[in-house]
């Protein structure tokens, strides 16, 4: 799905699971994209608080798992962490990206050249299972351009992939 949206849209297209206290970009069609902001982004660690792949993961996570986490990023020494120790801010965010479905990274971290937009990959018992974004050029469009061009697409891809998981799931069973 990352493939074919990257192949259409031409932007690079990423998805990251879960480390710890962050996300890991696991895949990555960057090697794919003539367009992309970035050299290599698989391996890349992308904080859960300014991030929009960390964001659209972190927004989503069940009650428990969340907790957890913000339990994690309140002992946390690094800047994009702090967040974590504003708690109505937080959940305000939290809401919003909820509320919309999708989440972007924060004005304030760099790069500043590039944005990246990015929902969650569910699984069928829809538990977040994984983030799937999108990266540009801020200067090719603003932020609500790019929202209305590709949130659509990425939600329809998650949903794709969300039934892929239950398909290759049911087969093991």
């Amino acid at each position: 799905w990352a493939v074919a949206i990257t192949r259409k849209y031409q932007w690079p297209v990423s998805i990251s699971l879960l480390d710890h206290d962050a996300v890991v970009v696991r895949f990555s069609t960057v090697p794919d994209s003539s367009v992309s902001p970035f050299h290599k982004t698989v391996n890349m660690r992308l904080p859960l608080l300014t991030r929009g792949m960390g964001l659209a993961y972190f927004a989503f996570t069940p009650t428990e798992e969340f907790d957890l986490l913000v339990e994690m990023l309140r002992r946390s020494d690094d800047p994009e962490n702090s967040l974590a120790h504003h708690p109505d801010r937080l959940d305000k965010i939290v809401q919003q990206i909820r509320q919309q479905g999708y989440a972007s990274r924060a004005r304030h971290v760099e790069p500043r050249n590039s944005n990246t937009i990015a929902v969650p990959i569910m699984n069928e018992a829809d538990r977040v299972v994984a983030s799937l974004g999108l990266t540009y050029f801020t200067s090719a469009f603003p932020e609500s351009e790019a929202c209305e061009r590709y949130v659509p697409v990425l939600k329809s891809a998650s949903a794709e992939i969300t039934q892929d998981l239950a398909r290759i799931r049911s087969s093991f069973v």
